[in-house]
């Protein structure tokens, strides 16, 4: 399995994470693509994240992080409330970063990423658990680590 990303966290953090805390032995990484598979075989009209999983090659971050849950050995007896909950936070994880990178790469808009931070925070800081990890699990599911990306 081959995640194609830059060496930078972003969109591609929370794959790894998910990867690397739910148990997926087989993961790797690289900034390019392998030899005669190309973006748009992919999914993609030139972004990344990429994820290819013999036959399966897709982009998308959040469809990425995802399938990397359902496939995590960790995470197999979730139930499919747990991963819903999950799965919204993948979601908003990625509303958050369009709401703070989009300003910051577009200007360094100060204002607009406080106002961001200002719309965004409240609303995750309103649906995450008071102690313990969100899914009231004693271990961090892909809610958690969203949250830690």
């Amino acid at each position: 399995m081959l995640l194609v990303y830059f060496p930078i966290a972003g969109r591609g953090e929370l794959a790894r994470l998910i990867a690397k805390v739910g148990g997926i032995e087989d993961f790797s990484e690289s900034t390019e693509l392998p030899s005669g598979v190309t973006k748009a075989q992919c999914g993609s009209a030139g972004s990344v994240p990429i994820l290819i999983d013999g036959d399966l090659k897709m982009n998308e971050s959040s469809a990425i992080e995802i399938y990397l849950a359902s496939i995590a050995p960790k995470y197999a007896s979730l139930t499919p409330k747990q991963r819903a909950k999950d799965a919204q936070f993948c979601l908003l994880k990625e509303t958050c970063c369009v709401g703070m990178a989009t300003p910051l790469f577009e200007g360094k808009d100060k204002e607009k990423i406080q106002a961001n931070a200002d719309k965004y925070f409240p609303v995750l800081e309103e649906i995450l658990p008071e102690d313990g990890f969100v899914n009231g699990l004693d271990y961090p599911t892909v809610a958690d680590l969203a949250i830690l990306n």
